[in-house]
């Protein structure tokens, strides 16, 4: 039997297409992580050696 797309465990959430299974803590925790990567990319490319 097929189960729809729209249908899982009760302890998962649903965003979008999306199962979040770590909970809103760990999705928000790895956004930080990037968001702080890609704040230091950014800032590596401004003040590079010309």
């Amino acid at each position: 039997m097929a189960i729809p797309l729209d249908e899982g465990a009760q302890d998962r959430r649903r965003v979008g297409p999306f199962w979040l299974e770590e909970g809103t803590a760990g999705v928000l925790l790895g956004g930080a992580i990037l968001a702080a990567f890609l704040v230091l990319f950014l800032l590596a490319v401004a003040f590079r050696p010309v």
